[in-house]
């Protein structure tokens, strides 16, 4: 029984109060309790304070009417979470105002009180009052939710009062208070009368449990709506703060309360305030969850809360902050959809019908009938069936830690959520870590107790379901019939009738003009009355309460045993789990080979969760006992099994697998020595779950759970032997019960149970708890403590001084070795005691919390607080031996190492180290085979991979990657190297990059120590940058011994700040201009005059300072022409029989000759020039002292010499770019002499007659060929020669391919009319200075050098040409490495793909660009008889480049093994390329960071190009080219390894080569004898002349590559190109375009059998083939695996040894293969002749002179480019029609082109970058430069439109439209504006003309002037924006005429009249940026 209300209190208006106006928020609390009953506190039920302000939730405000009476319900929360309600009726009385105050005063109160809704709204000022209305309350305060009962109550008091009736107030109240009781729940109803004649009655409901909800559930969904009723409980159920809000108090109190009952069977214990007083609105700031209401009318301050989520309840509107984190999450997806549909079958039950076109409206009408409150607990219904559904299963993981003295109970999550499969349902995970799930489990957690509906719902869910499976229409019915339940818990009694009497005033009654107040009431008699009515209550118990008897609460649906392991019958047929049992019992068996095969399929199969479920209870069913102790192997693949499960488990799901793997980690075990065991737990240490000490909390309990339960199973067996009568409850099973079981049983007979056995019981219950926290503080201390703690400290890389200084390892100071006071030694200990002791606190912490939860005696506590620290530390010393043990014998039998095959004197120069070659990002077929587990070798020569693939279907091949050391780019430190294989993450590794395009990524065995890495990478360093060039491997591994001393260190460059501060000056100084004073150069005097002349002192002069002074790569200065070099006339002899000095003499430039050149002797001791031959060409006219002089001309003293000519005279020049103002300002001037003024250029005598003789050597001019009407040099360009001329030109076979499908344009046809940008023609009105005409000397050199055209003066024309430098091949080569080399897999969506990579790289690009450079000059030369001087850069890369290809195309000799051996030597390496500066193998280089440039490999790859293009025309194949292109960069040959000849000399390798020639007579030219001879045959070796000192060491001279290649050929066809075709005299056009070319094979080719097979001796390729292997067998060849040349040979190498294996079965002496070749009868071919007409040939020839004329007319163009500009205007346009691009001539089709909006160009996207940066449909006429028309000279008359159309049709065809545009000036705005100066200039006043047309903005000083002082080019414009005013010095500014135009490169400042005209310029401006 309890009291109806507990107090009652009169609150009222305090007039005091309000003048000292207290206040919270800023509004005065004015309210006061002017009574209370009882005065004294209950002792069960404290008063709450604060009352008052839950009385007048809006403040106590003065009204100016009184108000209707209101009632509503505020619920306060005291500090022990019980809930008091708070029935409050306000209502108003008379208020007499004094004046006491000033009149402002007053109303300024009266204005601040009618704030509050109660008073009405005063539109006009408001004036004195002398009566005002003030609120008073009438409080009821009870522990039950009665609120139709106090509301009655408080009416009947409220009428008596205002009616004046005659009853007593005290007795009213002290009957609410003393003399009402309520029953119970379940109790019956109670009848009574407070005094007034009233009669009620009061119906206690059936269960406590249940919550009480009347209609205001339907409320709720009637307001929001499904979904958001929906949205707001799952808000409230994952603990988010709500706040509702209404104009209505009772729907507030109503709706929290409905919220709240739908979270049954989970009970809110947060802060629960359905009405929030408007003075703490500031609780809303809590960080706790909270359910609370407010007026609508406080909406505006709540604007601030970034993380409430707010309900609008009278709009029906939720809003969820965008800021909610984490944002809300919903039911499971099932769940979610079918409780929408529920509810919306009991909301709106004619929905289904809604669209019948014949509704049955019978069927539903039953439930039209309803009432709001049967809808409300149907409703209800649906959420306590969705919570059952939900908690499916709880029973079963609910884990029992204590029975006795209290049952304690916890709930296993992580087994709930992994048996429900529900792990990624973030709603469940949130609901499981609230405080509701915590008191749900603690309430309904006990199996032994009262029950209640949701217990009988949940116990018979399953059943139910069952049901409506096969039955929809079950649904409905089972919902009604619990809403049923809940009805009849709300109204038991209904069918009762009773006629409650309950009094109520009249309605007006509150306007009554003469109201008495409120009386005052008599404490006394009211105390009296209600301690009478508590005495009478006392005496005499009228109520006969039936209490729910406690009984087994149903175990509901079971789920599995989350952690049982014990083996059972899984029937499971899936094939992936019997592959899994099958090797666990492999492994077990010993069958370790079989277990291996399965193992990838098994890592495959742990993916899934019920595989490692599975692989657990398998692993347990082989446990017997306490240990398990395996050998090596099957430790290995269990530990393996086991840390792949860990690692494959995510979330909670992790804590099942852990759990079961955790009692296995201390059993399995294997024996390391004698002594020492390893434990499975060393080996799974690294998971986090270790570290996660909820898991260790949720693993204790279930196993104290176990323990408990196996005590009392112990005692009820020994009670049963006994037979004893103390049964089993008939709930639980015959078999073993369960823990909840035993526990309800325990329970039950608790009450009969003596307090000792209980107290017996409890202490059982503790030391079981106590030893189980033993045991797990034990397994605690194996799973945090790494096996290496002990080793930390020392496994930390260390310098390298310190490991030299101290070897040996103390732990004691005075044992240490070091120099230093700080000793690092005890460093591992302090490691070691560190790690215990974070491990200590962590394993306290464990036991704090599950002991104190368990019930833990203080004792124990402290016991296992003073155990822990000794455990930690015995386990680490025990660590310790079985680190050491562990670390010497390998996890896993590891495959034996094989070492690589080693060339003749290659050595090991380390020893090898275990690791793994890793999978990079190639896409190539040899994946499969990577990664391989081997071994590391670094040699004298290489470093080697070797090993074997990991794949077990590959295990038995060998995978060799190696490279030579020299060409290593990069060495890059790489860690955490994940192995899918083994599943194992290897934590370093190394990355190794070649320029021969090979990649080496690794990652080092786990026994391979930091210091092994650090000690090979300091070798490898080391061997990549040597002391000197003798310490490669071509001079240390074979050869024939030098004598000789050590050349000159270079002298690096920069080594002094004094060198570094002279250069950075000089530099500066020259770049500003000033000139450099005269200074006296260092000059050499030989002893003895050349033999080519008299030579001045002049002619020795060395380089300048300009030299030190070269731009881009840094040309190191040496100074070996510092000493003499002696030379004797039997040295220059020998000089003289050189190859390329024999090559000159073939090509006719021998001094007998009439063709005027002779071979001079001028540089024979390097001073002319140190960078080029000895024996140069010059022309008979210039001596060696004129030759001498001209050096400082030239930049490097690289004058330009000539190096081959053609028959018909032509010569090919090259050299270097002149300095400023020497040879360009005798060749060229200015084109625009009439406007732009003349640059004095100095004119050197010596340069004008050396050139004079070169020009004067060369064909001269003929008149006119048979074509008349064209001009000699564009017809002849165009392939009109003669018919029956001898030189042939071969075109390649893609040319013909392409011949069909050619569209000639008309335009393109003699005499056929021009294309739309005009004709070429001459004006006659208008003659040129220049003409087009033919030049004898065509001189092409970088744009830099000039800007204009060439004069005809000297019959010379210098062309400026775009070339790839070094800068742009060294950024081309570096993303083609990374292309063909990724060190990752790439992305294909993220656009890097293979194709697209190297696209972007631009190498085929330059390659194109080097072919149609290189054509251009074949085109001159062979077609127009010019000559061609090359003059790019220095002279010593581009140069060489196009020097050796057109020499390549022209020459057919070069095509052979021996020409092209000749070439290089001539091209490359007599002229100086610099191979050592390029390929980075200079010594001096080690410290610096210059970059690999393929300068060479560029050539190599065109060379390629030619190859296939012209399969016939070479002699070598592409094995030769790759060869070549590896052993550039290998350093296993001489021959590549310095920079000049002068290099070669200096070391002695010249002299040798010299001797070797004069006294060999097999030299290369006219056919001689095969060289079978080496150097090791030759024994001559001259001693170094050029010192006196004496020889300090022995150096080998090492093998000449081109000698080594020559041997190889004599034994084997390798480097032959059996398809070769000696035709004489053919010239090679090859195609340019990207598209005709190939990404050569060395780049992406591979050979992992053998490693590179450029390496003849290690790969065995030129070992002889054995056909009767290759008959009759089927050979699987694998790309990128297998040497394809040898194991498929081609046919010509089987016929080949078929004849010589023929020849020896019948006794014969084989023949070599090349006598056998030429001995070969070639069959005779009749030529096939064809009349060709001119058409046809015009068509043969377009494509291939096309890029010839585009050179020439873009030099020609480019003086133009500055005077007559005019960016295009690109836009999208889609290609419907098949068009070509402008600029790559490739096809545009589709969305993908971009169009000029001027001329019409079309481009790629890419190509709009790359395209002419003019747009060629405007130019300037009047007064404007342009440029010459083109008119014929020297005879010709005759218009070349039709050639030049026909030639340009793609690339230069806007070049022509450039002649034809004649647009008048234009003039869209123009106009006065003032301008600033730049720097410190004032502001003027300029006339602007803004040109669209143009693109410019040009200003004049007047309106009239016709030429600009400036113009400001619209292109370069970034933006024109307002600017801030300034000071312009006149009067009357308007501050918004200011404006900027910002441009690339600087900002103009303009002042405009006014505002007006300023936003006119700026929109006409901004509209011409558009």
């Amino acid at each position: 029984m309890s009291r109806l209300a507990d107090y009652f209190v009169i609150v009222g208006y305090d007039n005091d109060k309000e003048k000292t106006a207290g206040n919270v928020s800023g509004q005065p609390i004015c309210g006061k309790i002017v009574q209370r009953f009882p005065e004294k506190d209950w002792p069960d039920t404290p008063f709450i304070e604060g009352i008052e302000w839950f009385c007048q939730p809006l403040g106590w405000n003065l009204s100016y009417e009184k108000q209707e009476p209101k009632f509503f319900i505020s619920v306060l929360t005291d500090i022990d979470a019980n809930k008091h309600y708070c029935a409050c009726l306000s209502f108003h009385e008379t208020l007499a105002i004094t004046q006491t105050r000033s009149v402002d005063d007053e109303d300024e109160t009266i204005g601040n009180s009618s704030r509050g809704p109660l008073a009405p709204a005063a539109v006009e000022p408001i004036t004195h009052h002398s009566i005002m209305y003030a609120p008073k309350c009438l409080v009821l305060i009870s522990r039950l939710d009665c609120a139709d009962t106090f509301k009655n109550c408080l009416g009947t008091i409220y009428t008596v009062y205002i009616e004046n009736l005659p009853y007593a107030m005290e007795n009213l109240i002290g009957n609410i208070l003393g003399c009402i009781q309520v029953p119970p729940a379940g109790g019956p109803q109670v009848r009574f009368s407070i005094g007034a004649g009233d009669k009620q009655s009061l119906q206690p409901p059936q269960s406590s449990s249940l919550p009480i909800t009347g209609s205001g559930v339907n409320f709720l969904f009637k307001q929001l709506g499904i979904k958001n009723v929906l949205i707001l409980l799952c808000a409230v159920m994952t603990e988010n703060k709500i706040l509702f809000h209404s104009k209505c108090y009772w729907h507030l109190t109503d709706s929290c309360r409905a919220l709240v009952a739908l979270m049954y069977p989970f009970r809110y214990t947060h802060v629960y305030i359905p009405i929030l007083p408007a003075p703490l609105t500031e609780v809303l700031s809590t960080p706790t969850p909270f359910i609370m209401g407010i007026h609508s009318s406080l909406q505006t301050e709540i604007t601030d809360l970034l993380d409430v989520i707010v309900v609008d309840l009278d709009g029906g509107l939720v809003t969820i902050p965008d800021a909610l984190t984490p944002p809300v999450p919903i039911f499971p997806s099932p769940l979610w959809e079918q409780t929408q549909e529920l509810l919306s079958m009991i909301l709106f039950p004619n929905l289904a019908q809604a669209d019948y076109a014949f509704p049955n409206h019978e069927r539903p009408s039953s439930t039209l009938a309803k009432t709001e409150t049967q809808i409300d607990k149907e409703l209800r219904a649906i959420f306590m069936r969705l919570f059952a559904q939900l908690l499916q299963g709880y029973r079963s993981c609910l884990t029992i830690i204590r029975i006795h003295p209290k049952t304690v109970i916890t709930f296993h999550k992580a087994g709930f959520l992994g048996a429900r499969d529900l792990i990624e349902s973030e709603f469940l995970f949130r609901v499981l870590d609230s405080m509701f799930f915590t008191t749900f489990v603690n309430e309904r957690g006990p199996p032994w107790r009262a029950s209640d509906a949701w217990d009988e719902l949940y116990s018979s869910m399953n059943e139910l379901l069952k049901s409506e499976a096969q039955n929809k229409n079950l649904i409905l019915t089972h919902i009604q019939e619990l809403g049923r339940t809940l009805y009849e818990n709300e109204a038991s009694n209904a069918h009762v009738t009773y006629a409650q009497k309950v009094l109520r005033p009249p309605e007006g009654a509150f306007q009554r003009i003469h109201q008495p107040s409120f009386p005052r009431i008599s404490t006394d008699k009211v105390e009296l009355i209600i301690q009478d009515g508590i005495r009478k209550n006392g005496l005499s118990q009228r109520f006969h309460v039936t209490r729910n008897q406690h009984r087994i609460i149903p175990m509901g649906p079971r789920l599995p045993e989350p952690l049982d392991v014990r083996p059972t019958t899984v029937h499971n047929s899936a094939r992936r789990l019997e592959v899994l049992r099958t090797c666990v019992s492999y492994i077990f068996e010993n069958r370790i080979a079989d277990a291996r095969k399965l193992l990838p399929a098994v890592m495959r199969t742990l993916k899934h969760r019920d595989a490692r479920l599975i692989l657990c209870r398998e692993l347990f069913g082989y446990v017997h006992g306490n240990k398990a102790v395996l050998d090596h192997q099957q430790f290995d693949l269990v530990v393996r099994f086991m840390n792949k499960a860990l690692q494959n488990s995510s979330g909670v799901d992790e804590y099942t697998v852990a759990a079961a793997l955790l009692p296995m980690s201390t059993i399995f075990c294997r024996k390391l020595s004698m002594g020492v065991v390893q434990f499975a737990y060393t080996e799974i240490q690294d998971h986090a779950i270790w570290k996660n000490l909820q898991f260790w909390e949720s693993t204790f309990f279930q196993d104290v759970q176990a323990q408990i339960k196996a005590l009392y199973l112990l005692q009820r067996r020994q009670n049963e032997h006994n037979k004893e009568a103390n049964c089993v409850l008939d709930e639980v099973p015959l078999e073993e019960p369960t823990a909840l079981e035993i526990t309800a049983e325990q329970l039950r007979k608790s009450p009969t149970i003596e307090e000792e056995k209980k107290a017996e019981l409890a202490k059982s219950e503790e030391s079981t708890l106590y030893s189980q926290a033993i045991h797990f503080a034990n397994r605690m201390v194996s799973l945090l403590i790494p096996l290496d703690v002990n080793v930390d400290a020392a496994s930390k890389p260390k310098l390298a001084f310190r490991l030299e200084e101290n070897q040996s390892v103390s732990n004691s100071i005075m044992g240490s070795h070091s120099l230093s006071e700080h000793s690092d030694e005890g460093f591992e200990e302090n490691d070691a005691l560190e790690i215990g002791v974070t491990v200590g606190k962590t394993i306290s912490r464990f036991i704090d919390c599950v002991c104190t939860e368990g019930g833990v005696t203080s004792e124990h506590i402290r016991n296992l607080h003073d155990m822990v620290p000794g455990v930690v530390h015995m386990h680490i010393e025990s660590l310790e031996p079985v680190y050491q043990e562990a670390k010497r014998h390998p996890h896993v039998q590891k495959p034996k190492i094989q070492t690589p095959c080693l060339l003749p004197g290659e050595e090991l120069a380390t020893e090898h180290l275990r690791c793994f070659l890793m999978p990079d990002g190639r896409e190539d077929d040899t994946q499969c085979l990577i990664p391989a587990e081997g071994a590391l070798f670094l040699t004298n020569y290489r470093v080697v991979f070797k090993g074997s693939p990991c794949d077990p279907l590959f295990c038995e091949q060998t995978i060799v990657r190696a490279f030579p050391i020299a060409s290593m780019l990069k060495e890059k430190k790489i860690s955490m190297l994940y192995l899918a294989h083994l599943d194992q993450t290897l934590p370093e590794g190394l990355q190794l990059r070649s320029s021969c395009f090979q990649l080496l990524k690794i990652a080092f065995d786990t026994e391979v120590t930091l210091e092994q890495i650090e000690a090979f990478r300091k070798t490898l360093s080391k061997a990549r940058h040597p002391f000197d060039e003798f310490e490669y491997f071509a001079f240390q591994s074979y050869g024939t011994m030098l004598q000789g001393v050590v050349p000159l260190k270079t002298k690096e460059k920069y080594s002094t700040l004094k060198g570094f501060a002279k250069k950075t000056l000089l530099r500066t100084a020259k770049k500003a201009g000033f000139k450099q004073k005269a200074q006296t150069k260092r000059k050499l005097m030989p002893e003895y005059e050349l033999g080519g002349g008299g030579g001045s002192a002049d002619a020795l002069e060395t380089h300048s300072i300009d030299d030190e002074l070269e731009d881009g790569d840094e040309f190191e200065i040496q100074q070996n022409e510092a000493l003499p070099r002696l030379l004797t006339s039997k040295d220059i002899e020998r000089m003289r029989e050189r190859s390329y000095v024999r090559d000159w003499k073939r090509l006719g430039f021998d001094a007998d000759g009439q063709r005027g050149f002779r071979i001079s002797n001028a540089n024979a001791n390097y001073v002319t020039c140190r960078t080029y031959p000895a024996i140069i060409v010059a022309p008979v006219q210039c001596s060696d002292a004129a030759m001498a002089h001209l050096g400082r001309y030239f930049k490097g003293q690289r004058i330009p010499l000539p190096t081959w000519r053609h028959a018909n005279g032509a010569l090919l020049i090259r050299g270097a770019q002149p300095n400023s103002k020497s040879v360009i300002g005798m060749i060229k001037n200015t084109t625009g002499a009439n406007t732009i003024s003349h640059h004095d250029v100095t004119h050197y005598p010596e340069q004008d007659k050396y050139f004079m003789a070169l020009i004067n050597t060369m064909p001269k001019l003929t008149p006119l060929d048979q074509y008349t009407g064209m001009n000699l040099s564009m017809s002849s360009l165009l392939g009109h020669g003669t018919v029956g001329d001898d030189h042939q030109s071969l075109t390649p076979e893609l040319m013909r391919k392409q011949r069909t499908n050619l569209n000639v344009p008309e335009g393109s046809k003699p005499g056929g009319a021009g294309n739309k940008g005009g004709t070429m023609k001459g004006n006659a009105t208008n003659t040129s200075v220049h003409a087009f005409r033919k030049m004898r000397l065509y001189a092409l050199g970088e744009k830099s050098q000039a800007k204009s055209n060439l004069n005809g003066d000297f019959c010379a024309d210098f062309i400026p040409v775009d070339y790839p430098d070094i800068r742009q091949s060294r950024s081309a080569f570096k993303k083609l490495m990374r292309a063909c080399m990724p060190s990752h897999n790439a992305n294909d969506a993220d656009g890097q793909s293979f194709a697209k990579m190297v696209e972007q790289s631009d190498w085929l690009q330059q390659i194109s660009t080097l072919l149609q450079l290189s054509g251009a000059v074949v085109d001159l030369i062979d077609l127009q008889e010019s000559s061609v001087m090359l003059s790019l850069e220095d002279g010593s890369d581009v140069t060489a480049q196009l020097s050796a290809i057109a020499q390549l195309c022209l020459d057919p000799y070069y095509r052979t093994l021996d020409g092209f051996r000749v070439l290089i030597e001539k091209e490359w390496l007599a002229f100086g390329h610099r191979f050592a500066h390029r390929s980075n193998l200079k010594p001096s280089h080690a410290s610096t960071n210059i970059a690999f440039a393929p300068t060479f490999l560029q050539f190599l790859d065109v060379v390629y190009q030619l190859q296939r293009q012209f399969p016939m025309a070479f002699e070598f194949n592409d094995f030769y080219l790759r060869f070549l292109a590896y052993h550039v960069v290998s350093c296993r040959f001489r021959t590549f390894l310095f920079d000049c000849e002068l290099e070669r000399y200096d070391s002695g390798i010249a002299s040798m080569e010299d001797k070797r020639g004069s006294l060999s007579t097999k030299h290369l030219f006219g056919g001689g004898g095969v060289a079978n001879g080496s150097d090791d045959e030759c024994n001559v070796y001259p001693l170094d002349i050029r010192s006196p000192r004496t020889p300090t060491q022995m150096n080998r001279i090492g093998h000449s590559i081109f000698d080594y290649i020559e041997r190889q050929h004599n034994k084997s066809p390798i480097f032959y190109n059996f398809l070769y075709s000696s035709d004489k005299d053919v010239v090679l056009r090859p195609q340019n375009s990207v598209a005709a070319l190939d990404l050569w094979t060395f780049y992406t080719n591979e050979e992992l059998a053998q490693g590179p097979p450029y390496d003849l001796e290690v790969t065995n390729v030129d070992d002889e083939i054995d056909l009767s292997e290759i008959k009759g067998k089927r050979m699987v060849i694998s790309a990128g695996y297998d040497n394809i040349e040898k194991c498929n040979p081609n046919a010509y190498v089987c016929l080949l040894s078929e004849v010589k294996q023929a020849e020896t079965e019948r006794g014969h002496l084989p023949q070599k293969w090349q006598q056998v070749w030429n001995n070969l009868v070639v069959p005779p071919v009749e030529p096939m002749s064809r009349k060709t007409s001119l058409n046809s040939m015009l068509v043969q020839t377009q494509q291939l002179k096309r890029s010839t004329l585009e050179i020439i007319i873009k030099g020609r163009l480019a003086g133009y480019q500055d005077k007559f500009f005019h960016p295009h205007r690109f836009e999208k346009h889609p290609y419907t029609t098949p068009t070509n691009c402008n600029h790559c001539t490739k096809l545009l089709w589709g969305p993908v082109g971009y169009r000029c909006m001027d001329c019409g160009n079309s481009y790629h996207e890419k190509c709009t970058e790359l395209s002419m940066k003019n747009c060629t449909k405007y130019k300037a006429i009047d007064g404007a430069v342009g440029p010459p028309n083109v008119n014929m000279s020297q005879g010709d008359t005759a218009s070349i439109a039709s050639s030049a159309a026909t030639t340009a049709r793609t690339s230069s065809h806007h070049f022509y439209n450039q002649f034809s545009s004649n647009v008048a000036e234009n003039r869209t705005h123009e106009g006065h504006l003032y301008k600033r100066g730049a720097l410190l200039k004032g502001w003027k006043q300029r006339w602007f003309v803004l040109d669209s047309i143009k693109h410019q903005l040009r200003y004049y000083d007047t309106a009239d002037d016709t030429a600009p002082k400036g113009i400001i080019e619209l292109a370069e414009v970034q933006s024109v924006t307002a600017a801030q005013p300034a000071q312009i010095g006149t009067k009357g500014v308007d501050e918004k005429g200011f404006f900027d135009l910002k441009t690339s490169k600087r900002t103009y400042n303009f002042y405009a009249m006014n505002a007006n005209l300023a936003q006119e310029w700026t929109e006409k401006l901004q509209a011409c940026l558009q």
